[in-house]
């Protein structure tokens, strides 16, 4: 029997990286999986690729109402909503001076305005599962920059900040009004996704060059692989992680505790 069997679980950013990893791995453990992402076709394309009970739905996740819609719909196909994973993430590796109002406000739309809306829907669906049931999860990924100040990508260090303290508020709110829920954030440090090679882009650094640094950097000397990600978010989702909520989960090869 699977760590997540019987138990539905949306993911969003869930087309590319961590978010993909995790829901084959959420799918290999026995959960239904509703792909959130973008694009319809990958969603599709992703969920074909799964089988099984895994849907695609097409969603911003800075937009309100594409949040009830999708509630809804894999409420209607499924029953209900065991786990919730904010994936969804964007990153710009500007300086400060050089970030413009509207990167500031497309960083924070997903990354802030994304994780709040999928909490608010999150705790509203959620709330009304039957309460023998184990605890409903809700994991918000952050980054090590939740962590630690990161030059040359303030804005984006400010919203993984800010989801790691707004994962903490979710979880005594919900304890206090008696739910049956938890909540808690994901850090990953460096991970090779298409995402983590657009930063070294920007910055002007090569994968090589980045693994050489990573080994001063990170006392485990490289980069992550989705999957080891993914194995950190079906901790968070199954029971194991029962008497968690209101914590940090860091996957980050040590980075932050330097």
């Amino acid at each position: 029997m699977g760590r997540l069997e019987n138990r539905t679980a949306v993911i969003t950013g869930a087309t590319g990286g961590i978010g993909a990893a995790t829901a084959r791995l959420f799918a290999r453990e026995g959960a239904k999986i509703a792909i959130c992402d973008l694009d319809d076709a990958d969603c599709r394309q992703l969920a074909t690729e799964i089988g099984g009970d895994a849907m695609g739905v097409a969603m911003n996740v800075a937009v309100e109402a594409d949040w009830q819609a999708t509630f809804d719909r894999v409420i209607g196909q499924f029953g209900r909503i065991d786990v919730v994973m904010n994936c969804a993430g964007l990153f710009d590796g500007s300086t400060i001076e050089d970030t413009t109002l509207e990167t500031f406000e497309r960083l924070c739309d997903v990354n802030l305005k994304g994780v709040f809306l999928g909490c608010k829907y999150a705790i509203l669906h959620m709330k009304s599962r039957d309460q023998n049931l184990p605890a409903a999860s809700i994991i918000n990924v952050s980054s090590t920059a939740g962590f630690v100040g990161t030059p040359r990508s303030g804005i984006y260090t400010m919203t993984k900040g800010g989801v790691r303290l707004f994962t903490k508020s979710v979880a005594v709110e919900v304890a206090e009004l008696g739910y049956n829920i938890r909540c808690n954030s994901l850090h990953p440090g460096g991970t090779e996704t298409a995402m983590f090679d657009e930063t070294l882009k920007h910055r002007g650094i090569s994968q090589m060059a980045f693994r050489e640094m990573a080994k001063s950097r990170n006392p485990m000397g490289r980069l992550a692989q989705p999957i080891e990600i993914a194995q950190g978010a079906l901790f968070l989702a199954s029971d194991e992680s029962s008497f968690m909520t209101g914590a940090e989960l860091a996957l980050d090869g040590g980075y932050a505790a330097r």
